[in-house]
């Protein structure tokens, strides 16, 4: 394989490459770094996702949020339903927000329930009585509102609602 010319160099001749094996050479090239593209563009992708989240629990009013599944998914008690479970802390106090819906065919005077509030061994955090000041009309809803002075709820894992005896339903 090897030539000598006529001032007695050798030559030595290098397998010719085609112009197919110099394409994939450059696609696998392109492929690789396309893939190195992507991969550092989901890093980034998740890493702003985590960003947002943490700013999510904080407004511009230092609200910190309870955005605990458990605690604020609704919670049905007979025919009544507690939905649309919100808990915030200020740095001071906390505020449970929620709205109770009659979905019985009657009037229901709510006098006195119980909320009680667990941490993740649920052990009781604090319990609030509470009650609707007024007669609640079948299929209807209201909003309720609940502070707990000195308590922070933004970390609480369950809400358990205990209705007393002397609720009564009432023929309309």
């Amino acid at each position: 394989m090897a030539n000598k010319n006529n001032k007695g160099n050798v030559n030595i001749k290098k397998p010719i490459e085609t112009s197919k094996t110099k394409v994939a050479k450059r696609n696998e090239k392109k492929i690789r770094t396309i893939i190195f593209l992507l991969i550092i563009i989901i890093l980034i992708i998740f890493a702003l996702i985590k960003i947002v989240d943490i700013k999510k629990q904080e407004n511009s009013d230092n609200l910190i949020y309870n955005n605990n599944k458990s605690f604020i998914k609704e919670q049905k008690k007979d025919k009544i339903i507690f939905e649309d479970i919100k808990c915030s802390y200020d740095g001071k106090d906390s505020l449970i927000t929620y709205k109770i819906s009659n979905n019985t065919n009657k009037k229901l005077t709510l006098s006195n329930y119980d909320i009680i509030i667990r941490d993740k061994n649920k052990v009781v955090i604090t319990k609030i009585v509470a009650s609707v000041g007024q007669e609640l009309a079948p299929k209807k809803s209201i909003s309720m509102a609940n502070s707990v002075v000195g308590v922070d709820l933004s970390n609480a894992y369950y809400m358990e609602l205990k209705m007393k005896p002397d609720n009564k339903e009432e023929n309309s």
